[in-house]
């Protein structure tokens, strides 16, 4: 017992040992971050979900019992929980395979994107597409065959759409922009349309082999065999609450699903783990706090935020007084209010009072795209994410086989509990900063600030009035 109170007061030194005022005159800060450091309980659910069932892409069974396990674990701890279940655009992936034929016989390290349907195979020759200025493209000598794309294009579903209808393209073979043999899975697009045609991520070397070979003039031909395809499916987000006494909710959420090359420690078991740690901590340190907290792990992230989407539309936002995303949070060096001005000083005063864990950036305030953060920013609910870098030797995996739990780092994990912990539980409790929701006009002018309102528009998601955001 003496030494788990010296281990527990060793704990909170690391956290408040700098601070001349330390917050550490609040016994449960202290408890929080103790608990998070010494018993670290996410990194075991992680260990065991990743061990027993591999990846959880969205309607896999790996999905599935990963998610039953937890909800299971969050019982046992007496923490309420219920399914919110919806139906989505799915996709499931079977046996596809590239092949070059000529002037070289070989497999290709290759795999489908979300959302390709089934088509008969085919062989044919490769043509390469160096950018998305399509003019360049003369149609004559590139239909009827294969697009090399090079590392780092966008696509867009119109892209594709261009390529097949105006210059008669077969499909895409997109050239991996990380070395070492690896993919990168993702979707053809976002909106859980099927594909015009086959596309495929393939690796760096492979992609740059078979540019060289079109160089020196050599006939390239390739075959495609794709069985993945699309099929309406059901899915559930997994939603844990602890109570308050105030009306409003403070939401603690991240993905659930993962890609299925690897198997989704990082991208999100991070956040997994973090989220179902942070959720046993305040249940035993701090279970009724002044605003009710809803721990959701979103499913169907990868594929288009489909779980934050539906979580945004079935529930009334008002009552949500802030949202913090927790998608692959390595070690934080810095908390950002997403462009709500109101949040900066609440996040400022609390990055302070951090003592050795103060982030030597502070507060950033600029909002990103692409995680569960955007749906609840469109409708204007204040929102929080972490700056927290993972080491580039693992992170490189990502979205790929290598996406494994032996890269988790147990420290980097608990410490990054520890500080969501401390966040989530002042949020909980705070009546006194000026946290508020925007109207749609200070959302569209969130957006704006930004420099995403462009982008927003030409994928056709901007959803405010046309000149809303435009009077900065």
């Amino acid at each position: 017992m003496m030494s788990r109170f010296l281990l527990t007061a060793g704990a909170s030194l690391l956290l408040f040992g700098a601070n001349p005022n330390p917050v550490s005159a609040d016994p449960i800060h202290e408890a929080l971050v103790g608990d998070a450091l010494l018993n670290n309980q996410g990194y075991q659910l992680l260990k065991t979900i990743t061990t027993r069932f591999g990846p959880r892409l969205a309607g896999s069974e790996g999905n599935a019992r990963s998610m039953d396990l937890l909800e299971l674990k969050l019982q046992d701890l007496g923490i309420e929980t219920r399914r919110e279940t919806y139906s989505i655009p799915g996709w499931i992936r079977r046996d596809d395979q590239v092949t070059l034929i000529s002037p070289v016989g070989r497999t290709l390290r290759a795999t489908a994107v979300g959302y390709v349907d089934p088509h008969d195979t085919f062989e044919t020759g490769l043509a390469v597409i160096a950018s998305l200025d399509f003019a360049s493209l003369q149609a004559e000598e590139v239909r009827g065959k294969i697009g090399l794309a090079a590392p780092n294009l966008k696509f867009s579903q119109d892209d594709y759409q261009t390529l097949a209808k105006d210059f008669g393209l077969r499909g895409v073979l997109l050239i991996n922009r990380v070395n070492g043999g690896q993919l990168l899975a993702r979707v053809a697009n976002h909106a859980g349309q099927p594909a015009p045609f086959p596309i495929f991520s393939i690796t760096v070397e492979e992609g740059r082999w078979m540019e060289r070979q079109l160089e020196d003039g050599l006939d390239v031909q390739v075959r495609i065999e794709t069985l993945s395809g699309c099929s309406e499916i059901e899915v559930d987000n997994l939603v844990a609450v602890l109570p308050g006494t105030s009306d409003q909710t403070i939401v603690v959420g991240g993905h659930f699903d993962s890609w299925d090359l690897g198997q989704g420690a990082m991208d999100n078991g991070l956040g997994i783990a973090q989220i179902f740690d942070t959720a046993r901590i305040l249940k035993t340190h701090s279970a009724r706090n002044v605003h009710t907290i809803e721990f959701v792990w979103f499913n169907a992230e990868e594929w288009g935020l489909w779980g934050s989407r539906d979580y945004v539309e079935r529930h009334d936002l008002t009552k949500v007084r802030a949202m913090l995303n927790l998608d692959m949070v390595g070690r934080p060096i810095a908390i950002n209010a997403m462009g709500f001005d109101e949040l900066v000083p609440f996040l400022q005063t609390w990055s302070e009072n951090l003592g050795a864990w103060d982030f030597r950036e502070k507060v950033a305030n600029k909002t990103w795209l692409g995680s569960d953060h955007h749906p609840f920013i469109m409708k204007g609910v204040p929102t929080i994410t972490f700056s927290a870098p993972i080491d580039s030797d693992d992170v490189r995996y990502y979205h790929d086989f290598g996406d494994t739990f032996e890269k988790v780092d147990p420290g980097m994990l608990g410490r990054a509990t520890a500080l969501i912990a401390l966040l989530t539980y002042d949020l909980a409790n705070d009546t006194e900063s000026g946290i508020r929701n925007y109207s749609p006009r200070e959302t569209a002018q969130l957006f704006t600030k930004a420099g995403l309102d462009k982008r927003l528009k030409k994928a056709g998601k901007w959803p405010f009035e046309e000149n809303e955001g435009s009077d900065l």
